[in-house]
């Protein structure tokens, strides 16, 4: 009987085996993938049953037995006869030669005065004897006090358990227990390993002394151990000549066609080789031959393969692939490998084939094909431009100590002024240096505009651009902008490249704006470049249209995820959540944030990862959680302090404010927002102010501050050629400012030019102006607007707005279907849901889950809840709202 069985159910069934040999003897075969842990599960199975005080008998087949005759099976009856019964006798000699019965086994394993454990490891290779004896004699053992294991292969007459491959929860948790704490080499060890409890036990041996974090992805096959590598290669060493030739090229080839290995072997051997040849490789179970294709077992047996041969062996195969193949794309790599010494005709094609690799979107053979061109260049200007590049795509990929390793090879080689500002630009960017405002960013846009003018415009254009989003932490002055305009003019030319367009979407938003919705609105690029993608999404961001920024940045992820390229995913989700967040999309901004900062902490990029949270506390304040939000704005706040991240500290005040007037403190709120506006303030920024307008606004009007929220509101002049974001804040907050009959067209123009894709906002302004109508005496026409309200209030889960709308409700004469009023009024809006939902049978990691909140708030908001009602259980506060509905 054949069944799958975890590591418990194997050790279940082992030690039931033990404990019942006594009386009744049984036989066993474990079977799995090569490195599934067989040869772990028969040692340890000896050792328990000597603990028991059992005869142990430990075999193991060998290869170069598979084709003899009843040798492993007279070995185990010698092995036997020497430890049953020392003292020999006439009557238990045998020939040497002669066959072997599983009766005489039987009679030799009855003698003993303990019961017997025989394990037999590696049963693939037993010859037909040995496996027809041990089958009769797996039979025969419910009669005898002894167990028979086998392992590897199954056995007539024994019941057989499969070791399932490692799943990969296990396999992390395995690889932390070694010691293994870089992400980046556990994800590689975990795809490598392939399930194989051996490799997730000897990979991490064979990686330990390999360099520098993130040096792995310049390797393509893992190092393996000795041990490894005659589990996942069996019989490799006694491959035929022409045999492991093939198999060498078929193992470093880039593809798997068997007729381009065949092509390669007669180049390399000089005669034909034919298909004969591979048949000892796939007797061994190497590999297998599928409609003109090699597959072999596993990557670990490829990496074996390679590991085995001699370096003269192996340049000599990549030398014959490079001459076989037409595919300028494979011949440079193979090229590459197969030189000896640095040599510019085999590194200038192989830095142009990364440019095809990058279209292939293979971003790990992009790097790996720069670095090992810069180590072929014999000129040291070539070899610090390809490193420069290299260490862009290492940074891209999510591997920043990789390159900063390859930058600092490159520095010290001397970079000329167009390599140190790509240099300098990809530590900015991959790394989030927040910049000091207007001079550093004007400093970067006078380096642009020399680059340009001395014929380095893609330097240029790399500059301006980095320089831009690297602004965006801190709080640009004008000068800064002027130069950003200034540095546009010199590049006119480049008006349709995304990087322009970020820059002139910092200048001029307005102009920016209508030219990213001409190139967005035709489709993306039929090349489907994610750093387009995501360069004209943080444009459209920059310019204030999140709703197409979204759309373009969902784009761009999808790509980035697929093609490995983590270091600029993290990015473009922590801007996808902002733009998320604003149109009122939270669900979506929940789920990007949290992979945009699960990726920043992995990648211990820090700023990154305290922007998501500075997101997460925003979403939690508009969801009521100001626990939560709490928490993430202190953790925030420790690493934000005395840095100049004016974007930063003016988030961490926006879901403070929001915190404040859910706690009905609209006083609190105003202040909070006020530092915003106040120049020399760390959280003085002019893009947050634009954001936080209408917030500012509502809180004014509560708290008595309308006239000072005016001034500040002058600023801003009519709002014509201002972002839409922007504009939709104005409108909505001028509304709010407003006095007497002004307020009608004011709110009728939020209206008007807020999109219906946004519903925050919009919510927001139909409230507002639902209550100026009920204010003014008006229900009828207040109504639609309420319902409209509350219903996108309800499905955020914005509690505190949902809870002032459902009052102006009822105000004008509609019953909202409240449980009572008197409820209602005991409780907050957040605690009389948590209420409901708790009555309803609900545990409080349910209720977290539907409401976007952790289990604790969900038990503080309980906590108050029920002193509030005077009941002392869910039963009673199930009993009491059901009364008052």
């Amino acid at each position: 009987m054949r069944t799958i069985a975890d590591e418990n159910q194997v050790w279940k069934t082992i030690d039931g085996l033990l404990e019942s040999a006594r009386t009744a003897g049984g036989a066993l075969t474990v079977t799995g993938d090569p490195g599934s842990g067989i040869s772990t599960v028969l040692r340890e199975a000896a050792a328990s049953a000597r603990r028991r005080g059992f005869l142990v008998i430990e075999t193991t087949a060998l290869a170069t037995d598979a084709d003899s005759s009843g040798a492993m099976v007279r070995a185990l009856r010698d092995r036997l006869l020497r430890t049953v019964h020392p003292a020999f006798t006439p009557a238990f000699a045998f020939p040497a030669a002669s066959a072997v019965s599983a009766a005489e086994l039987s009679r030799l394993i009855g003698g003993s005065p303990q019961p017997v454990l025989v394990t037999v490891d590696d049963a693939r290779y037993l010859d037909g004897p040995s496996r027809c004896a041990l089958s009769a004699l797996a039979r025969e053992l419910p009669a005898v006090p002894a167990v028979l294991l086998v392992g590897g292969q199954a056995l007539d007459g024994a019941a057989e358990l499969v070791l399932p491959p490692v799943d990969e929860a296990q396999a992390e948790r395995l690889l932390r227990q070694a010691g293994v704490h870089d992400a980046d080499l556990r994800r590689r060890i975990v795809q490598d390993a392939g399930g194989s409890a051996l490799a997730l036990r000897e990979l991490p041996l064979s990686w330990r002394d390999t360099g520098a974090p993130g040096e792995e992805l310049l390797r393509r096959f893992p190092p393996l151990t000795e041990r490894l590598s005659r589990s996942v290669a069996p019989g490799l060493g006694e491959l035929p000549p022409d045999t492991g030739a093939v198999v060498l090229l078929a193992a470093v080839q880039l593809g798997d066609r068997v007729a381009d290995v065949l092509a390669a072997a007669q180049a390399l051997t000089g005669r034909p080789i034919g298909l004969e040849t591979f048949d000892p490789a796939v007797a061994h179970g190497l590999l297998r031959l599928v409609h003109g294709r090699i597959r072999f077992r596993s990557v670990l047996a490829r990496a074996a393969v390679e590991q085995h041969a001699s370096a003269p062996a192996l340049l000599a195969a990549h030398a014959a692939l490079a001459r076989a193949t037409a595919d300028p794309y494979r011949a440079s790599w193979h090229a590459a490998q197969g030189a000896i010494h640095q040599h510019e005709p085999v590194a200038g094609p192989l830095e142009a084939s990364a440019a095809e690799a990058e279209r292939r979107r293979e971003p790990v053979q992009m790097l790996r094909r720069l670095e090992l061109a810069a180590r072929l260049s014999p000129r040291p200007a070539d070899r610090a431009r390809r490193l420069v590049r290299a260490a862009r795509t290492a940074f891209e990929l999510g591997r920043p100590g990789l390159a900063e390793q390859l930058l600092a090879r490159a520095d010290r080689l001397g970079l000329d002024e167009e390599q140190q500002a790509l240099a300098d630009t990809a530590r900015t960017r991959f790394t989030a240096r927040p910049e000091r405002g207007g001079p550093v960013m004007s400093e970067r846009c006078r380096l642009a505009s020399r680059l340009a003018r001395s014929g380095h415009r893609e330097a240029a254009l790399e500059v301006l651009a980095c320089a831009v989003e690297a602004a965006a932490w801190a709080d640009p002055d004008p000068r800064a902008h002027r130069a950003v305009t200034a540095c546009l003019a010199e590049l006119a030319d480049a008006e349709d490249d995304p990087r322009w367009l970020l820059a002139q979407a910092a200048a001029a938003p307005n102009a920016a704006s209508e030219r990213i919705t001409d190139l967005s609105s035709a489709g993306p690029p039929a090349h489907l470049d994610a750093e387009r993608l995501r360069l004209l999404g943080t444009a459209a961001l920059t310019a204030g249209e999140p709703g197409r920024a979204g759309d373009l940045l969902a784009h761009a992820a999808r790509l980035l995820r697929t093609d490995g390229r983590t270091g600029l995913l993290a990015q473009v989700q922590a801007k996808h959540a902002q733009a998320a967040l604003v149109v009122g999309d939270w669900d979506l901004a929940h789920t990007v944030n949290e992979e945009a900062f699960a990726i920043a902490e992995a990648g211990g990029h820090q700023l990154w990862s305290i922007r998501a949270r500075a997101t997460r506390a925003v979403l939690l304040a508009f969801r009521g959680d100001l626990v939560g939000s709490a928490a993430d704005i202190a953790a925030v706040e420790r690493i934000a302090a005395g840095r100049q991240v004016g974007a930063l500290h003016a988030t961490l005040r926006l879901a403070r404010s929001v915190a404040l007037f859910d706690s009905d403190d609209p006083g609190g709120a105003y202040q909070t927002l006020r530092p915003l506006f106040e120049p020399g303030s760390p959280s003085h920024h002019v893009t947050a102010q634009r954001r936080t307008l209408c917030y500012l606004a509502e809180a004014a009007v509560r708290a008595g501050q309308a006239e000072d929220a005016r001034q500040l509101l002058a600023g801003f002049g009519d709002g014509r050629g201002l972002p839409l974001s922007t504009a939709v804040n104005l409108a909505q907050a001028r509304a709010l400012l407003a006095e007497g009959p002004d307020a009608e067209r004011h709110f009728e123009h939020a209206l008007r030019i807020t999109p219906r894709q946004w519903p925050w906002p919009r919510a927001r302004t139909e409230l507002a102006y639902g209550m100026w109508l009920r204010r003014a005496r008006r229900p009828s026409q207040a109504r639609p607007l309420l319902r409209e309200a509350c219903h996108a209030f309800e499905v955020l889960g914005a509690t505190a707005w949902r809870e002032i709308t459902s009052r102006e409700l009822r105000a004008t004469g509609v019953d909202r279907g409240r449980p009572d009023s008197r409820l209602a009024e005991q409780l907050s809006a957040q605690e009389l849901t948590i209420a409901q939902l708790a009555a309803a049978g609900m545990t409080n990691r349910e209720i977290g889950e539907r409401l976007l909140l952790s289990p604790r708030t969900v038990g503080w908001h309980l906590h108050r809840v029920f002193p509030k009602l005077n009941v002392t259980s869910r039963t009673q506060l199930a009993a009491l709202l059901a009364t008052a509905a």
